[in-house]
């Protein structure tokens, strides 16, 4: 198709989405409130990642993706919602609870029970989302990773399970499909953890191997501050390049299965690895910036990426 008209379809899809945003906007420090589960599925809001993924995602597979990833983000939200850790303990526990019943066919929540005929489908369970509920555990117990492998393990758990539990609802089930997309939720991660570190310094989090820190000679109070540098700069260039390389490595392993069902993994990935492009672009000026691609870009590169 000429160049042309996919950009006239692309203008097309993106008048459907939320209107553009700024490429930065400034780092916000306050959490913001998580609303009340809904009766029904709740759609990633338009011009987000997460949204033109799905769009990706073949219709009879649509609402069980769509049900994985709002119970995901309801569980991880409760890191940046909820500042009471009696509270985040009690949510967790009814989390828990919840994942438990839906084996057996019991849980109450909504994405849930949209979610089980898909899971049982597959012979699957909540293992990928207990997983999720055993990474906001971490987070509540700490805030700094002493090292590569101790942040990979929390990335595995935060995002990994979730992402290979998305590439059987889309019928990949052979090991290297889910091997590529297990590996895709772990870059995921840690691509989230470089352009969020602003906000998540802020909030006393900081989701870069310590090790790292000093070897570049940067300090946790330093990001705190907020205080830019040669240094931080050094150590962004290195955490970033290591997250484009698996980025990169899941995408070309994803690539060897059929393009239709991992198109929704292959353009979260995409659009994952061109916001790392852009952070570079910016000179790493994460700290101050909320740097994002805009709904357009998002629409452009997950309806041509490969």
């Amino acid at each position: 198709m000429p160049r042309s008209s996919l950009i006239l379809k692309a203008i097309y899809y993106s008048s459907l989405a939320a209107p553009a945003r700024s490429a930065c906007r400034p780092v916000m420090s306050s959490a913001a409130s998580s609303s009340p589960p809904s009766d029904h599925l709740t759609a990633p809001p338009a011009g987000t990642s997460a949204y033109y993924a799905l769009q990706r995602c073949p219709l009879p597979q649509r609402a069980a993706l769509t049900a994985l990833l709002q119970a995901h983000s309801q569980i991880r939200g409760i890191v940046t919602t909820v500042s009471d850790a009696a509270v985040a303990q009690a949510k967790l526990a009814w989390w828990e609870g919840q994942l438990h019943a839906l084996s057996a066919g019991a849980a109450q929540h909504p994405a849930l029970r949209h979610l089980a005929p898909a899971l049982q489908a597959q012979g699957l369970g909540g293992e990928a989302l207990l997983a999720v509920v055993r990474s906001v555990r971490i987070d509540l117990q700490q805030n700094r990773w002493l090292d590569r492998p101790a942040l990979l393990h929390y990335a595995r758990q935060c995002s990994g399970f979730t992402t290979r539990a998305a590439a059987a609802l889309l019928g990949l089930d052979a090991a290297p499909a889910q091997d590529a997309a297990f590996d895709l939720g772990v870059a995921l991660r840690l691509a989230s953890g470089i352009r969020h570190l602003g906000r998540d310094a802020a909030q006393g989090r900081i989701y870069l191997p310590l090790d790292a820190l000093q070897r570049h000679g940067v300090t946790a109070a330093q990001l705190q501050q907020r205080r830019m540098d040669g240094a931080v700069q050094a150590l962004l260039a290195e955490q970033t390049a290591l997250a484009c390389d698996m980025l990169e490595s899941a995408l070309a392993g994803l690539r060897t299965h059929p393009a239709r069902q991992t198109a929704p993994l292959r353009a979260l990935g995409a659009m994952s690895l061109a916001l790392l492009r852009e952070i570079a672009r910016a000179d790493y000026a994460v700290l101050h910036q909320r740097i994002s691609l805009t709904p357009l870009r998002k629409l452009w590169i997950s309806r041509t990426c490969r």
